[in-house]
């Protein structure tokens, strides 16, 4: 009887103490997210933090496989099946694509409500001055840094116009092109869907705002198409015609040249990832606000699994596609043989494409899942990662290489196993990027941020005192006709 009082109190202890620790854990995870997120209260999609993450480690992991791979750390399996395995180590290379699906999905949300709903259309002072605080902060404090400790050749006088192409997001031109710092280039790519967004908006809206919903939801749903079609075109155009005279007898070979920087860069604009993002912004917008869209909701929710093993179905089925034509054509994957002059012909041009339609349904899924599906993107290290993901994408790199060149060496003369040193290589990257993009983050970005949200209240201010001036002459003219209705006339009553 003793000892099973005894057994029941020590049980009873075990659990208190089980309890407080999760507690403390859970305060301490509760602190660091409050923290990240600026002690703001924020509308946010909780799971997208960590869909932004994954899209981050993705980009890292693939640099980290290639380098290390380069390096001898690691080796392909041999066979098809093989190859189909080694092949997930370097699909972390479209994370890149993922992140524009989710600049395409956010930035579109308040232009798609309006558009849909008739609510206010977003402002378009606040749009730019939040986006080049979000931005420039960082990535200027990166590029100098970059320049001073990484690279001062390109202090030279001879490098300056590169260095003026670094300054104004134009580095994904061919002169600059994964120089200085390779995910540089996407940055370019997104502060010029940046800059077209509001345009863009603004040309849908003039089409769209009118109508019935259903007739809305057409028309923007054939815009968005158009704007895939023109990144598809695009592609076609600058991988298959640019540098040839097919087109002369429509359109002046010299006159493509001027143009292919704005409407083609070095491997495209990809309008297609961007529109894919703002489909399904527009397909969420609808979804949670129109009241005939509850059971339809909750009717997809149901197939959301299904849909999300789909969409990484048909991401491992290009990136099967993608290693072959890239990676490893010489060594397995025989079963494409056949295919070979095809794969090889239309990979720059249709397998971005394919990466995307993927990615969108996987954001789709997570976007309208159970609460279940959602919960592991809400995972709050993940959520970590997904706050500090812009640094930790601009800086990971440099260490990698660093690395690579510098410490790997010195392991591999020392007889370290190739899975040792993958995981001094994997730890290196950790424990100094991580910190650092936490530091930038604290100390760059989110000042970035607040100083622009000052500005923006700083403008917005003498605007909503002359609204509120506005509403109270009003009110002010309104109350005379309900004074002369009551028989009260105000000037023969003095």
């Amino acid at each position: 009887m003793v000892m099973r009082i005894g057994k029941e109190t020590l049980g009873a202890l075990t659990n208190d103490y089980v309890c407080k620790i999760q507690n403390k854990i859970q305060k301490w995870s509760e602190a660091v997210t409050y923290s990240l997120e600026d002690g703001k209260q924020k509308k946010t999609i909780y799971a997208l933090d960590g869909v932004r993450a994954l899209a981050c480690l993705g980009v890292v992991s693939f640099h980290l496989n290639l380098w290390s791979y380069i390096g001898h750390v690691w080796h392909p399996f041999f066979g098809d099946f093989g190859a189909m395995i080694s092949s997930l180590a370097l699909i972390g290379e479209t994370g890149v694509l993922l992140f524009f699906l989710l600049s395409g999905f956010l930035l579109f949300l308040p232009y798609a409500k309006s558009m849909l709903f008739d609510s206010d259309w977003p402002s378009l002072r606040r749009f730019y001055i939040r986006r080049v605080f979000r931005i420039l902060p960082a990535y200027y404090v990166a590029l100098f840094l970059m320049l001073f400790y990484l690279n001062p050749d390109y202090l030279q006088p001879a490098y300056w116009d590169k260095i003026l192409l670094f300054l104004t997001f134009r580095m994904d031109l061919p002169a600059t092109y994964q120089q200085l710092n390779p995910p540089f280039w996407t940055l370019a790519i997104e502060f010029q869907f940046y800059l077209l967004l509001p345009l863009l908006a603004w040309l849908m809206g003039r089409l769209v705002r009118w109508g019935s919903l259903r007739f809305r939801m057409l028309k923007l749903s054939f815009c968005l198409l158009m704007m895939f079609a023109w990144g598809v075109i695009t592609r076609y155009w600058g991988f298959k015609l640019a540098d040839t005279n097919q087109l002369d007898a429509f359109i002046p070979h010299a006159l493509l040249q001027v143009l292919r920087p704005y409407i083609f860069g070095t491997v495209s604009k990809f309008f297609e990832s961007f529109a894919i993002g703002m489909f399904v912004c527009m397909l969420y917008i609808y979804l949670h606000h129109a009241p005939e869209a509850e059971q339809m909701r909750f009717r997809i929710s149901r197939f959301c699994p299904l849909l999300l093993t789909f969409g990484l179905a048909l991401l491992f089925i290009f990136n099967i596609w993608h290693y072959y034509a890239i990676y490893m054509i010489h060594l397995s994957l025989h079963f494409l043989d056949p295919y070979q002059v095809f794969l090889e012909s239309y990979r720059d041009i249709f397998m971005q494409d394919g990466f995307s339609l993927a990615y969108g349904f996987f954001l789709f899924a997570i976007l309208h899942g159970s609460r279940q599906l959602q919960r592991p993107f809400e995972w709050a290290p993940l959520r970590w990662i997904g706050f500090i993901s812009f640094s930790l994408y601009m800086w990971h790199d440099p260490f990698v290489l660093y690395f690579q060149a510098s410490l790997l060496p010195h392991f591999q003369y020392m007889g370290w196993s190739p899975v040792a040193q993958y995981v001094v290589y994997a730890f290196w990257v950790g424990i100094t990027t991580i910190p650092l993009a936490i530091t930038l983050y604290r100390w760059v970005e989110l000042p970035g941020i607040r100083l622009g949200e000052k500005l923006c209240r700083l403008i917005e201010r003498p605007q909503q005192k002359v609204e509120v001036a506005a509403i109270s002459a009003a009110e002010g003219r309104e109350a005379i006709p309900a004074a002369t209705v009551s028989g009260l006339q105000p000037k023969e009553k003095i």
